[in-house]
């Protein structure tokens, strides 16, 4: 090694070693609030609500310092309606950010918000010492500065509960053990999922529509926290230095109680009645010994539309969730092209013999395949079925 080499890698090696210490000594040295021996510092769990964004419930974490004149509330769920939204929302490139927000300000308060959405609000508060809230609050604060808060949300692996239980573990200066969760069972991602969507049922037909093989994982003990009704369990459950990490439980606001009535315009039931409709359809042009162009066109466009959209989220998304997503063996993108050669008879023969045996495999073997499917399928992948026969059956006048 010549020496210019040499001088390189020693001052590439201080230089690093320079802003490390920078870095440190910068947070060390912010003037945060030294709090009080009346501070407690709390995990908020808030319950499930109606629309799609809280459909799976919220964690924040909350500082009360009286003394101090303070009480604030450390949210990872927030994030920027900029000109940009809608993009980086379908791409996967959403940055969430830590906001910060006043507990209780009047008729806006924190808990009021919730309270009028009928969602609840429970609160543990630590069981931490002094100098652990003060690690944890100067970190919470230095996360909170414009150049820290913002964060690449993932749903499963980085999100408002996944943070909160990294952060407790890493910036107490404790032994934080988390009870294993798991109890031997072989709950997945989106077996976890599929629990909260019936209540909204569209919702979650759409969700596990979206969903590929990485929301089939088996979820560890740790993972099963990415939700925040489950890190409210393991909060419950951890230690901290061999002492219960949660002191005391209050609920702030009871949870209105919550119906999922039947209705025949749910995905499943509906995908029944579709399946009925289009068997009449089919047992009429067997009869005739023709085929409906209208039933066909609809066909193709419906179910080809799922398919690019099932394309879109696991090839030009940057979704971690979304990959290798086994909906596209019964919802072909292709579709879209079928439509202009329907009127050959032998590519089109071809394409639904290819298209009928894949959906007859995925009607009869679903259960096979590693990956969930939506009750919903099973009726699609049989209406998939019923127009390749009649496609390939017949000619079409």
């Amino acid at each position: 090694m010549n020496f210019k080499v040499r001088l390189f890698i020693k001052a590439s090696s201080l230089i690093g070693l320079f802003l490390l210490v920078f870095h440190f000594s910068g947070f060390a040295q912010r003037n945060w609030p030294t709090l009080s021996n009346e501070a407690e510092i709390s995990l908020l769990t808030c319950s499930p609500g109606a629309e799609v964004y809280s459909l799976f419930g919220h964690s924040a974490m909350r500082v009360s310092d009286p003394e101090n004149d303070f009480d604030l509330v450390f949210n990872y769920g927030t994030f920027s309606f900029d000109e940009n939204f809608t993009y980086n929302f379908a791409m996967g490139k959403l940055n969430y950010r830590l906001g910060l927000e006043s507990f209780d300000n009047g008729r806006h308060s924190f808990v009021g918000a919730y309270a009028e959405d009928g969602r609840g609000v429970i609160e543990q508060i630590l069981n931490l010492d002094s100098a652990q809230k003060q690690q944890l609050f100067d970190f919470l604060n230095f996360n909170a500065l414009p150049e820290n808060r913002e964060y690449l949300y993932d749903f499963f692996y980085d999100n408002c509960s996944s943070r909160i239980r990294d952060i407790v573990e890493e910036n107490t200066g404790a032994n934080v053990e988390f009870t294993d969760l798991k109890q031997g069972s072989k709950l997945t991602f989106r077996d976890i999922i599929d629990v909260y969507g019936i209540y909204g049922p569209w919702i979650e037909f759409g969700i596990d529509l979206g969903l590929g093989l990485p929301s089939d994982k088996v979820l560890t003990s740790e993972e099963y926290m990415f939700l925040p009704d489950f890190l409210m369990e393991a909060f419950d459950a951890a230690t901290i230095n061999g002492k219960p990490l949660v002191k005391e439980t209050i609920i702030l606001h009871e949870a209105e109680n919550r119906t999922a009535p039947f209705s025949l315009t749910n995905p499943t039931p509906l995908a029944w009645l579709l399946l009925g409709l289009v068997a009449i359809f089919s047992a009429i042009e067997w009869r005739k010994k023709t085929l409906f162009r209208a039933v066909d066109i609809l066909f193709l466009l419906v179910f080809g539309a799922v398919g690019a959209l099932v394309f879109f989220l696991w090839f030009i998304t940057d979704h971690t969730a979304t990959a290798n997503n086994l909906n596209i063996l019964w919802a072909w993108p292709t579709h879209l092209l079928a439509l202009g050669f329907m009127w050959f008879e032998k590519p089109r023969r071809y394409y639904f013999m290819a298209y009928g045996a894949v959906c007859l495999f995925v009607a009869l073997f679903f259960w096979l395949l590693p990956q969930g499917f939506y009750p919903a399928i099973f009726p699609l992948a049989l209406i998939g079925v019923l127009r390749s026969i009649s496609n390939i059956r017949f000619k079409r006048h």
